[in-house]
């Protein structure tokens, strides 16, 4: 007879030898190029996430394998565009992978939620509350934030400084605001371990996901593994989902007594306008809780790269201090007179060209966004058969870096190429905070930050990067950030 511990020993070698055949001869995306180790196992893109250079590595091995890559065993990434109308515009045909079942710390909510009808329910009571109408109604706290953020800049005199903290303190105290009705006093306490642990969070979404074969025991066995560093991020988790909470419940206390509006007060009174349903509090909790992991971090990131753009780019700089000067005067940008949202873009092409730049160049939301091909026939995708269960993704990063699209100086900081009417470009080449229905409820709120803060910051400040040979490095554990700061001084500029 065999024995038994033989068989334990032997057993798992003989499940690999399979699973390595079957991947390699007999699975559907054989025929796929990619690399060796992607085809056998998941943890080939867990590896890369680990370095914080997944979105660099996807654009290298896109280089390397071509326009459509098999980068896991049942997975495949493509470049070409094309992928933003066929799948992500193509509504219940390609629905989320279990990938973002990595994500929940309360229930699915609308990021999360692989239900298509429980989000286009959601996205029903939440619309209005994201709108760019709604977001003028609240825009004295982008004000206010900007007003902090201008006054501390100020008050570091001839001192270098590192303008990403600042920002981030911004970003962060602009989301309490203007989510909770809260004040999370950052720009006052100006102490970077007081933000919100957001990479965290957003790492150990990705870890979960990436090993989507192990959803979902991992998220409930995870607590019980002994290493220190997963430990770190749970704890992590935890403490947003703690402060979510914190949040929730004393916004739902003061909503019955208060005049005041915040994204969450409409929230709770906000009602389906086909079925008048409202939110349930998990409901709210769950949203809640994508409002301060994405809501602050995505813009602060942004922003720190589109001024280090800027600060690396003298003939940029200088166009854009030329046509910001002309249109806005020095005294509006401060207290009360500090220039309005709406309009501001279409009187700032050049400034509105640097930001779509920054977008293309440098895209904070860089994770991988798979989805599942529904139909049971398979999907051409880009004149490419796939077959049916397979997922398919794209990384924005790899999309913007397109040399066919955006040409061989696509690593190139150049933002004349928007304002080329002999090669024009579409925004909906982009994609910064995703694509189609799926795409971020919340990208009003980022975009109105990042045009008011470089008008008025810009228009106030002559900014002075201390390093400017310095290389740009850009970390992602799935939302990406420049590495160490942006090391800057200021001096008031001239009437």
């Amino acid at each position: 007879m065999f024995p038994v511990y033989l068989l334990v020993l032997v057993l798992p070698g003989i499940l690999l030898l399979a699973s390595f055949v079957r991947n390699h001869f007999f699975h559907p995306l054989r025929k796929f190029p990619g690399p060796f180790w992607a085809a056998h196992t998941d943890l080939w893109r867990v590896y890369h996430l680990w370095t914080k250079r997944l979105p660099d590595t996807m654009v290298t091995v896109h280089e390397k394998y071509g326009p459509v890559v098999r980068v896991a065993p049942n997975e495949l990434s493509f470049q070409s565009v094309e992928i933003l109308d066929e799948v992500y515009k193509g509504g219940r045909r390609f629905i989320k992978s279990n990938m973002y079942d990595g994500f929940t710390a309360f229930h699915p909510n609308s990021f999360g939620t692989r239900d298509e009808e429980l989000h286009a329910k959601r996205r029903r009571q939440m619309a209005h509350s994201f709108s760019i109408a709604s977001l003028s109604q609240m825009e004295s706290i982008f004000n206010r934030h900007l007003n902090n953020l201008i006054n501390a800049i100020a008050a570091q005199g001839a001192k270098p400084f590192d303008l990403k903290n600042l920002i981030g303190y911004y970003a962060y105290d602009v989301m309490g605001e203007l989510a909770f009705h809260a004040d999370f006093g950052s720009q006052e306490a100006q102490d970077p371990s007081k933000l919100p642990p957001i990479n965290e969070h957003i790492f150990l979404g990705c870890l979960f996901g990436m090993l989507p074969s192990l959803l979902p025991y991992s998220m409930r066995l995870a607590n019980y593994v002994p290493l220190p560093w997963l430990q770190t991020l749970l704890r992590s988790r935890k403490a947003l989902r703690d402060q979510t909470s914190s949040c929730v419940g004393t916004e739902m206390a003061r909503e019955k007594t208060s005049d005041k509006h915040s994204i969450l007060t409409r929230l709770i009174r906000a009602k389906d306008p086909e079925t008048g349903e409202r939110l349930t509090e998990m409901a709210i909790s769950s949203e809640a809780f994508a409002f301060l992991v994405a809501g602050s971090h995505t813009t602060s990131g942004t922003l720190t790269l589109l001024f280090y753009h800027l600060l690396h780019n003298k003939s940029a700089a200088e166009k854009l201090t030329e046509e910001i000067t002309a249109c806005v005067p020095l005294q509006a940008t401060a207290g009360d007179s500090l220039p309005a949202y709406s309009g501001l873009e279409a009187q700032l092409p050049y400034a509105t060209a640097c930001i779509r730049e920054n977008f293309r160049m440098s895209p904070v939301f860089n994770m991988p966004l798979p989805r599942i091909v529904c139909d049971p026939e398979g999907a051409v995708i880009d004149g490419i058969y796939v077959p049916p269960g397979t997922n398919v993704s794209m990384v924005n990063h790899v999309l913007h870096h397109n040399a066919s699209v955006w040409g061989i100086d696509h690593d190139v900081f150049r933002p004349e190429r928007w304002l080329d009417p002999s090669k024009p470009l579409s925004p909906n080449d982009l994609a910064p905070f995703g694509a189609g229905h799926r795409a971020c409820i919340g990208r009003n709120v980022a975009t109105m930050s990042i045009v008011k803060v470089l008008t008025a910051v810009w228009r106030r400040y002559d900014l002075e990067v201390l390093d400017p040979t310095e290389e740009l490095i850009v970390e992602s554990v799935g939302i990406g950030e420049k590495q160490g700061p942006l090391m800057v001084r200021a001096k008031l500029r001239a009437e």
